[in-house]
């Protein structure tokens, strides 16, 4: 099978089972080994180093109380470009330079070839209470690999998972009932093809009937998958128990109040009290059985992690305060009381009415609660992350084709919308209401980066739901119907809905079948950037619907998204970037022309004359503007626009600009960076503890 290559499983005595490999390792060196120091309260605040010649490593720490004989681990990992050529070569995965059980799946390729993400699951034995052991990558040539890798036809699993439905009156008026098991031993049986597959784990998708317990009839919206990974043999199960009202064409959706319950020969795993499930809208919850989950934190080489490209270059030495994640660790608690009702429906630290004004913390390029848990690597900050996560499966964007078993896609629909113009086909008209508002001009990264570090299937469903809502809301007409163009929404609305789309074509594997898809309507948006969707010869996009005006601002964020789309080599994205730089690095690269740089991060710019006429000349620009400081020197102004004093106002996001269009190669940039750095230092007071913007040169 294709994906055997992908994988290796030397052991060592200490662990069970015995594995052979056909080829030794050929370990590239380095000039020396190096230190990865990341903060991380208690002992995990020791620095780790990764080995000499190795790619990248993880470290693993013991958080329980007892020695463990078997350490399954699954996670994300990311690569930088050319590191791994995973079509030639395979990843080992060493531990004082023994080489442990490793398996690599669901692989997405840079557009090099060479491998930019993986699953990896990894097998470690007799771990010591507290006891930290770094795993390090090395690649080796790639061989044909044979193991005892089959699942036992029957695992003992045999979970049951039971709903009861209840009126407006609460009172039950259906049960449903899920038997998964001989589901799970029909595709063991008939060798379907797994998630993931090795020496390591098992992981199989399940779409189970959901079925009334009096008819015998599966409910007609709500759903059960199951994510069921088999690990030690098959002893120790993890699965992801994921509950979905997301039917797009099926008549009468609805919110759905009920109960759940988890059972494994008649012992509850998990219980949930009555509450209202939203329509187009999810939720999960892990459950382990035969066997504890097991107890241990990781810590990514950071660094790595950030030279990968997988996302921007946040500054790394910076360190969140103590009494920060105590206090957002704290209001998790809270929230999650005072939030009970709602239950799996929550919507923890989202704000439900989208369009709310004003900086918050899930406004940027990504949430601030995820750049807490980049700098820190701390456990709650990770916990916090991915509540966050979790509560944006609850807003009702979830629309998933019954046809294709897949997010909505416009290829298929090309005249479908789900929120702005009239849909056709139409879809099934919705009556009951939710907590939320969602829309894409306020909308937050929520769930790539939980998937790039767990690997968990559903935040990489959830990055597609995303994404493919973003561009299915547009109403089919301005998006050139099938094309997918986010150029008519709001400039703010187009950075964060481009961003989305990048995000599922960097993630989504090669394999799967909506990657062609995103990556097709990610090409067709770059194009129409780079085509010029302004006509400014400063290079800006205009103010929608208001076309004299400009927001910077906005056209900043729409920079910072381009500016990684550019760094990832994808299509047209410098040229498009080149075009707008123009504007967004130009208003500080251009005091010599007549553009103070302490007005550059204004909030509006009037960018046409009194005839409507685009503005082609920077000093034109600030003197419209700016009309009484147009004869003022600029060292004799002072910086009162974009809230410098703050690290979440324009002025931070003008920064973060300016560094992420360094790190994509435009020219001036980084000075430019380094010179608005020094003039707004009380930012950098701030910025450890409101580190949103908190992008730098590489």
């Amino acid at each position: 099978m294709q994906w055997c290559s992908n994988l290796v499983f030397l052991v060592t005595a200490s662990l069970a089972g015995s594995y052979s490999h056909a080829a030794s390792t050929q370990e590239p060196t380095l000039p020396r080994a190096y230190a990865v120091n990341i903060p991380q309260e208690g002992v995990a605040k020791i620095p780790f180093h990764c080995a000499m010649g190795a790619i990248t490593c993880i470290e693993v720490i013991s958080t329980s109380t007892q020695t463990q004989p078997s350490v399954p681990l699954t996670w994300g990992q990311v690569f930088k470009a050319g590191d791994w050529q995973h079509t030639t070569q395979r990843l080992i995965g060493q531990v004082d330079n023994t080489t442990i059980p490793l398996q690599t799946d669901e692989i997405s390729s840079h557009r090099d070839g060479s491998a930019r993400f993986a699953v990896i699951s990894a097998q470690l034995a007799n771990l010591p209470p507290g006891q930290r052991r770094t795993i390090n990558f090395y690649t080796t040539n790639k061989t044909i690999l044979t193991y005892p890798a089959t699942p036992p036809s029957e695992p003992d699993w045999n979970l049951e998972i039971e709903a009861k439905i209840y009126d407006a009156d609460h009172r039950v008026i259906s049960t449903l009932l899920a038997l998964p098991q001989e589901q799970l031993k029909a595709q063991i049986a008939n060798n379907i093809r797994p998630r993931l597959q090795g020496p390591v784990t098992t992981e199989y998708t399940l779409l189970t009937p959901f079925k009334n317990t009096f008819t015998g009839q599966p409910h007609p919206h709500l759903s059960v998958r199951l994510d069921t990974r088999l690990y030690d043999g098959g002893q120790r199960i993890r699965t992801d128990v994921i509950l979905e009202n997301t039917r797009t064409w099926t008549a009468h959706p609805a919110n759905i109040t009920y109960s759940l319950v988890i059972k494994r020969h008649g012992e509850i795993l998990y219980e949930q009290p009555a509450f209202t499930h939203y329509h187009h809208a999810r939720w999960h919850k892990v459950v382990w059985s035969g066997g504890a989950e097991p107890a241990q934190r990781m810590r990514y080489d950071m660094p790595y992690f950030m030279a990968s490209r997988a996302t921007w270059n946040y500054d790394l030495n910076l360190t969140v305060p103590e009494s920060v994640l105590t206090k957002k660790y704290a209001q998790l608690k809270d929230i999650r009381k005072t939030q009970e009702a709602l239950g799996p429906m929550g919507n923890v630290f989202l704000t439900p009415a989208f369009g709310t004004t004003g900086a918050r913390a899930d406004i940027g390029p990504l949430p601030e609660w995820t750049v807490y848990y980049l700098l820190s690597q701390d456990e709650r900050a990770r916990e916090v992350m991915l509540a966050n996560a979790d509560a944006a499966g609850s807003v009702p964007i979830h629309y998933r084709d019954e046809e294709t078993d897949q997010p909505l896609d416009v290829q298929k629909h090309p005249t479908v919308s789900v929120l702005f113009g009239t849909s056709k086909p139409l879809l099934p008209a919705i009556t009951d209401r939710t907590i939320w508002s969602p829309d894409t001009a306020h909308q937050a990264s929520f769930a790539y980066i939980p998937y790039l570090v767990t690997g968990d299937k559903f935040y990489l469903d959830e990055t597609i739901f995303w994404a493919a809502w973003n561009i299915a809301s547009v109403n089919s007409g301005y998006r050139n119907l099938s094309e997918g163009l986010i150029r008519s929404n709001q400039v703010r609305a187009q950075a964060w809905a481009l961003r989305s789309i990048g995000e599922a074509v960097r993630v989504l594997p090669d394999d799967h079948a909506m990657k062609k898809y995103f990556d097709v309507r990610l090409t067709n948006n770059l194009n129409s950037f780079a085509n010029h969707i302004g006509d400014s010869p400063l290079g800006a996009i205009h103010h929608h619907p208001d076309i004299s005006k400009i927001s910077p601002w906005q056209n900043d964020y729409v920079s910072i998204v381009l500016s990684l789309l550019a760094e990832n080599n994808d299509p047209k994205a410098l040229e498009a970037l080149q075009w707008l730089s123009q504007f967004t690095a130009g208003r500080f690269l251009n005091e010599d022309n007549g553009f103070c740089v302490a007005k550059a991060p204004s909030g509006e710019l009037k960018y046409r004359d009194m005839e409507g006429k685009y503005i082609t000349k920077w000093k034109e620009l600030f003197s419209l503007n700016y009309p009484s400081d147009a004869e003022k020197p600029c060292n004799t102004l002072t910086i009162t626009e974009g809230y410098p004093q703050l690290s979440l106002g324009y002025a931070a996001s003008a920064r973060a600009m300016l560094a992420a269009n360094s790190n994509a190669g435009i020219p001036g940039a980084k000075s430019a960076y380094l010179q608005w750095k020094g003039m707004t230092p009380r930012m950098d007071e701030i910025l450890p503890s409101a580190p949103t913007w908190a992008i730098i040169p590489r």
